[in-house]
């Protein structure tokens, strides 16, 4: 009798992981957008003990095993994940600012924005050097050269979905010629990360040291670009230039 009983309860924990098993499902799940490394650490907290991940790096793939009501889960956040990376304009304008000249009338390229250079500096001249509109998608670099030998360059931070981006490094160099081939150096005058927000004029001052008599100021307005613009994809294209 107590032989029979202990092969019954053999049979029983025998079946325990035969069982769970059974209940785990496997899907595929190909990215378009969005690379598959970033996604599998996004739904780590998602998979069960039991799950297993396997990524394909050439199709940008992953295969998931685990539970169906996770797997299920784990298909919204996923299709919430995958979309289009986000793109931006950025209408800049480049100033050269000085207190050694008489104070000068504000060109009219400024505009509106005389007042609030004169509220935020201690300068008596304000001319603008170059403007320019620049397209970037998250995640890729943007360059361009401004008037007067000037560079502009920063990289579009990944961008959740708010208002604020993250553009680093933010820089602006002086461009010279390096030798008699024409070969070019950059310099750096001004480098730092640059939070900005959509919709809201950033303006940065660059100068030797807070007595200098002159100074190069950025004025910077980003916006978002509709989605279907956006996958275009036309990154760091120069589309106006203006010069006084």
């Amino acid at each position: 009798m107590k032989k029979i009983l202990l092969a019954a309860a053999l049979l029983v924990l025998c079946a325990v992981p035969l069982r769970a098993a059974d209940d785990l499902s496997i899907k595929v799940f190909q990215l378009k957008y969005r690379r598959v490394e970033e996604a599998a650490l996004l739904i780590r907290p998602l998979v069960s003990d039991a799950a297993s991940v396997t990524l394909t790096q050439r199709l940008n793939a992953m295969t998931v095993t685990d539970r169906e009501e996770r797997l299920k889960k784990i298909a919204k956040v996923l299709a919430d994940f995958d979309v289009p990376p986000r793109g931006f304009t950025f209408a800049v304008k480049l100033v050269r600012a000085r207190a050694d000249v008489p104070a000068g009338s504000m060109g009219q390229e400024i505009g509106g924005l005389g007042t609030k250079l004169k509220s935020l500096f201690q300068f008596n001249d304000y001319a603008l050097i170059d403007s320019t509109v620049l397209r970037g998608v998250e995640g890729r670099r943007v360059e361009c050269r401004l008037g007067d030998g000037y560079a502009l360059s920063f990289s579009i931070g990944p961008a959740a979905a708010g208002d604020d981006l993250l553009l680093s490094p933010f820089t602006l160099s002086r461009v010279r010629v390096a030798d008699q081939m024409g070969r070019v150096t950059l310099t750096p005058l001004y480098r730092a990360a640059m939070p900005i927000t959509l919709n809201q004029t950033l303006v940065v001052g660059a100068s030797r040291d807070e007595q200098s008599k002159s100074a190069l100021i950025l004025i910077v307005l980003a916006q978002e670009l509709p989605r279907a613009e956006a996958e275009k994809g036309a990154s760091g294209s120069k589309t106006v230039e203006k010069r006084p």
